[in-house]
């Protein structure tokens, strides 16, 4: 094969490389690990109890994760909550 060949493909994966790269900033991706697992201890504990509860929880989902705080988080400040 000719040499043009490989370096075809070669510019064409550092292509891709930072095309992917310029839709997934590793600010993003940090962010997205952090509110997936949060430090807040409350937080953390909501989460565990909504994806041991619900099997198609997704904590990676921020649509997920508010709901899952709303319930468990509302019903643990409730008088008569078992917290």
């Amino acid at each position: 094969m000719p040499s043009s060949y490989f370096t075809m493909w070669g510019m064409l994966f550092l292509m891709a490389l930072g095309a992917a790269g310029e839709l997934v900033s590793p600010s993003d991706v940090t962010g997205w690990f952090r509110a997936a697992y949060p430090v807040d201890t409350l937080q953390r504990d909501a989460l565990n109890r909504c994806s041991q509860a619900d099997g198609g929880f997704w904590r990676f989902s921020a649509e997920d994760r508010n709901a899952c705080y709303r319930v468990v988080l509302h019903a643990s400040v409730m008088p008569g909550s078992d917290r």
